[in-house]
C-alpha cells in the first residue's frame, strides 16, 4: 500500500475521532476549539507511530481506549509535538485476572512542560509559573514561613552532576502571594515502588525494598537483576510462565533512569497544587494520567479478637474516601498488573495536513472508504504475522526509553 493511501486512510481515522470528540464536548458542556482539535491530529499521529513501531494497528486497541487517551489529549490541552515535550504514548501489556488473557493498551502521560501547562490552566488562582530541577551538588536553600512571610528557596546551579534530586514550583497567585510546591526523590520513590507491583511484587517483597532509598535502590544489583514469574495464557488459551523484571527499564537504564526521576518528580510536585477543572470529567482525564504514582506499605490494625492486615487503596487521591470499619473484615482485592513501555512523540500536522518531516511526504486529503462496525473505525484488513505460542511479543520502543520486556 502507497505512503500516500495509508497517510490518507490515517486522516480519515483522525477525522472520525475528532467527530466524537466534539460530540462528547457537546454532551458534557465543554470546550473544543481548533487548537484542541490540532492537538488531538498530532495525537494520532504520534500514535499511529508508536503502533508501528510495536508492529500493531488500531484494530489491536479497544475504541474506548483510544477516545479516552484522545481525550485526555484535547481536554487538558496537550500537544503531542511541542517542544519542550508535553506528553507522550506507550503501549503495555494488560493481564485480564478472570481469564489469564492479555490485551493491548494505549497509556497516555504527561511529561516536562505539560506539568506547567496544566498548573497555569487549571491551577487555583493561578498567575504564573515557574520550575526548576535541583541536581546533586546545586547550592539550594529551601524556603519557609517567618511568621505571615514566605522566604522563598534560593538555588543555583553547579553543574556537578546531572543527578535530580528534588523539583520545585514557584505558583504566584492572582493576589500576589506566591506558593512554593516541592517533590524529592522520596516521592518517586512511591512511583518506584508502584511499579514493582504492577510488574508482580508481593508486600513481603515491597516492604524489603522500601527500606533502602530510591538512588540504593536502583543502584543495588539485587534488585536490578531481580526477577519475577508470572504465569499467562496466550492467544491460543495455552499458559506459559514468563520472567519479568522487577522494575521497568525506564527506571533502570543508564540512558534513561535520570529522566525517568524528573518527569516523576514534576508530575508528584504539581499534583500537590489544588486545581479547578470546571467539570468532573475534566478532572477524572487528569487522575487517569497517575495510574502508576503512589503506593503505601500495607497497614495493620490490631482488634481485640486477631490482627487484620488492610491493604491502603494504591493511588493516593482515593485514600481517604473509604472509612474502615473494623467489625468487617476486609475482602480479597485482584489488583490490576500493569507493564508499561515510553516511547517517543512525532512531528507536526498543520490544517488537517500531514506531514512526515523526516521522509519529507506531503499527503493530500483524498477519500478512502473505510469499515465501520459497531462504532468501530477499521483499517483496510492486513494480513497478521503469526504470534508465538509461549512468549510475549517483543515491543520495540525508542532509545530515551528502553523495553520493558528485555
Amino acid at each position: 500500500m502507497s505512503e500516500k493511501i495509508k497517510a490518507s486512510q490515517m486522516l480519515v481515522t483522525a477525522n472520525n475521532y475528532i467527530e466524537k470528540l466534539r460530540k462528547f464536548a457537546e454532551t458534557v458542556n465543554i470546550e473544543f476549539d481548533d487548537y484542541q482539535r490540532t492537538c488531538v491530529f498530532n495525537a494520532i499521529r504520534s500514535v499511529n507511530n508508536v503502533l508501528a513501531t510495536n508492529k500493531k494497528t488500531w484494530n489491536d486497541i479497544q475504541v474506548d481506549n483510544i477516545v479516552t487517551v484522545l481525550e485526555q489529549v484535547a481536554f487538558l490541552h496537550l500537544n503531542p509535538s511541542a517542544t519542550p515535550r508535553e506528553c507522550y504514548f506507550i503501549i503495555r501489556k494488560n493481564q485480564d485476572k478472570k481469564t489469564g488473557t492479555w490485551s493491548q493498551e494505549l497509556e497516555f502521560g504527561v511529561e516536562g512542560a505539560g506539568n506547567d501547562i496544566i498548573l497555569s490552566r487549571f491551577g487555583k488562582n493561578v498567575a504564573e509559573v515557574k520550575s526548576y530541577i535541583v541536581y546533586e551538588g546545586d547550592e539550594f536553600t529551601p524556603g519557609f514561613m517567618n511568621g505571615w512571610d514566605l522566604v522563598l528557596p534560593t538555588y543555583q546551579r553547579t553543574f556537578k552532576t546531572n543527578k535530580p534530586e528534588k523539583a520545585v514550583y514557584l505558583i504566584k497567585k492572582t493576589n500576589g502571594e506566591i506558593d512554593v510546591q516541592y517533590a524529592d526523590t522520596e516521592d518517586v520513590k512511591k512511583s518506584l515502588l508502584a511499579n514493582a507491583k504492577q510488574n508482580g511484587a508481593d508486600e513481603k517483597l515491597l516492604r524489603e525494598i522500601n527500606k533502602e532509598s530510591l538512588y540504593e535502590i536502583l543502584n543495588n544489583p539485587k534488585w536490578l537483576d531481580y526477577k519475577i514469574v508470572k504465569e499467562y495464557t496466550n492467544k491460543y488459551g495455552k499458559k506459559s510462565t514468563k520472567e519479568t523484571r522487577l522494575f521497568n527499564p525506564s527506571y533502570t537504564g543508564v540512558s534513561s533512569m535520570y529522566n525517568m526521576i524528573e518527569r516523576k518528580l514534576r508530575n508528584h510536585a504539581t499534583r500537590k497544587y489544588p486545581k479547578d477543572f470546571s467539570r468532573k470529567e475534566i478532572a477524572e482525564l487528569y487522575e487517569k494520567t497517575f495510574d502508576d504514582l503512589s503506593y503505601e506499605p500495607q497497614k495493620e490494625i490490631e482488634t481485640p479478637e486477631e490482627k487484620i492486615t488492610i491493604s491502603n487503596k494504591e493511588f493516593e487521591n482515593n485514600s481517604a474516601s473509604e472509612k474502615i470499619k473494623l467489625d468487617d473484615r476486609p475482602k480479597l482485592v485482584v489488583e490490576k498488573e500493569e507493564k508499561k513501555i515510553e516511547c517517543g512523540t512525532a512531528k507536526g500536522i498543520q490544517n488537517d495536513t500531514l506531514i512526515e518531516s523526516k521522509e519529507e511526504y506531503v499527503y493530500e486529503d483524498t477519500t478512502v472508504t473505510m469499515e465501520k462496525q459497531q462504532g468501530e473505525i477499521r483499517e483496510p484488513k492486513q494480513e497478521k504475522v503469526e504470534e508465538t505460542k509461549t512468549e510475549e511479543e517483543q515491543v520495540v520502543v525508542d532509545d530515551d526509553e528502553p523495553n520493558w520486556d528485555d
